[in-house]
């Protein structure tokens, strides 16, 4: 009997010292996941073993999965399948008391209004997911702020950069943006620009409000900055536009030093190769092309078609730099180049050879997005809310914070030339060379005002 007493005593004591660990230090102390730290030896994006049913915490990846920029769809499964397979492989996240594994979905716009808001609310209503992120095209990021506030879920938008996203009255509490924003895009090049040599300035952009908004953003920090500049043209495209030489030859005859690009998906890819088709030089260095300043410049594909020469000099104004001089930025681009060098068809490019530029920005975004359901404990949108506004994240060495009056991320950007040769194993095209980090103090996004007093953090 005392035997039997002994073992039970013990038992309750364990219980005791276990119901302590885990619920009185936390799970932020006790069962927190670490970025990186699972087992990610053989993650494969085409041949992934995720979790499919059960009580799991949902994602949906809305974006294109069909149409013209459909590699969107591919690539961002990737990305998001990386993270999943990471923190599932740690036991996932404690959450309203029980460990639960990330799960995702895709849900395809389509890259139009009507089949995003569809797809959105299917994600919600029958996958009952706790999170949708996307998306290409403010248009389409505007129908995702009303299905977010509509029905009460949080909206992740990691690539609609347009500024009055953030305003009311689209704006709304389920709504946090993890990208930059036309202004930080204008501000920050402008920067970059102060003390170089260029004077002239081209813009060519996407005729809709992103578009207007970032090259607006640019003349007007340009002129602040370097009053010496010009703006000798200035030109907008509708979207998904095939021929570019009228405008390209428009550029030539204006002298234009650079063109400020705006462009995203098919047209960056079409802007990139016609200009050297065309043989568009550099007034101020004739043995380069013309240099492209833009935050999508970094897509291999038209990089590799033009050759190395031809894509020196571009600027890449972006959100995410993968700067491996910092350790978990190594550690990370370690392990996934490690396994790009595995994979299969259509993963097998160096579209995918490093998790740079949008691949970095989403992989980040879904890191942070689960840290902030770890702080809270739950997915309730209003408890990921609190948790979220104020926070910060910074595992990959530079700090992202998470303004709280109106959900916009705050930090430095990166600004980086493109390079030939390259360190980045790459002998078929240009790739980003070492920033230059323009401080978050002098790019910051722009700020509905009416949005002022609606928290105090």
């Amino acid at each position: 009997m005392k035997s039997i007493l002994k073992k039970s005593w013990m038992v309750v004591v364990i219980g005791c010292f276990c119901f302590f660990f885990v619920w009185v230090l936390g799970p932020s102390r006790a069962m927190a996941f670490e970025p990186l730290k699972g087992d990610l030896s053989k993650y494969d994006p085409k041949n992934q073993t995720l979790a499919t049913s059960g009580d799991n915490i949902k994602i949906a990846m809305w974006d294109q999965v069909s149409g013209v920029i459909a590699y969107l769809g591919e690539a961002y499964s990737a990305i998001l399948g990386f993270v999943a397979q990471d923190i599932n492989s740690q036991g996932g996240i404690l959450v309203d008391g029980k460990m639960k594994k990330i799960q995702f979905i895709l849900a395809d716009t389509q890259g139009r209004p009507d089949p995003g808001k569809r797809a959105a609310e299917k994600a919600i209503l029958q996958d009952k997911v706790n999170v949708f992120a996307g998306v290409a095209g403010t248009h389409i990021a505007k129908v995702g702020q009303a299905v977010a506030k509509d029905h009460k879920t949080i909206f992740m938008n990691v690539s609609a950069y347009s500024d009055e996203l953030m305003d009311l009255p689209d704006w709304n509490e389920y709504v946090f943006r993890t990208c930059g924003t036309s202004a930080t895009v204008g501000k920050s090049l402008a920067i970059f620009y102060e003390k170089r040599p260029e004077t002239k300035f081209y813009i060519l952009a996407q005729d809709y409000l992103w578009g207007h908004s970032s090259c607006a953003a640019f003349k007007k920090a340009i002129k602040e900055a370097k009053p010496k500049a010009q703006i000798v043209g200035e030109e907008y495209f509708p979207v998904y536009t095939k021929d570019f030489a009228p405008y390209l030859e428009k550029v030539r005859a204006s002298g234009a030093e650079v063109i400020v690009q705006m462009a995203w998906g098919a047209d960056n890819e079409n802007l990139i190769k016609q200009s050297r088709q065309l043989g568009l030089k550099s007034p101020l260095k004739p043995e380069y092309y013309i240099p492209m300043a833009s935050p999508f410049l970094d897509d291999t594909r038209p990089l590799v078609t033009v050759g190395g020469p031809a894509g020196r000099g571009l600027v890449l104004c972006t959100d995410f730099y993968l700067d491996r001089r910092v350790p978990n930025v190594k550690k990370l681009a370690d392990i996934w180049t490690g396994l790009w060098k595995t994979w299969k068809a259509p993963y097998n490019t160096e579209l995918y050879q490093w998790p740079g530029g949008g691949w970095y920005r989403n992989l980040t975004s879904y890191y942070w997005y689960l840290q902030v359901v770890q702080k809270a404990g739950s997915t309730d949108p209003k408890k990921v809310i609190a948790a979220w506004e104020g926070d910060t994240f910074d595992f990959f060495g530079w700090k992202h914070y998470m303004r709280p009056a109106d959900h916009q991320v705050i930090a430095d950007r990166p600004i980086a030339e493109m390079v030939f040769p390259n360190t980045w194993d790459n002998p078929n095209c240009a790739m980003p060379g070492d920033p230059t980090w323009i401080p978050a103090a002098k790019c910051f996004p722009t700020f509905d005002k009416k949005l002022e007093g609606r928290v105090k953090k």
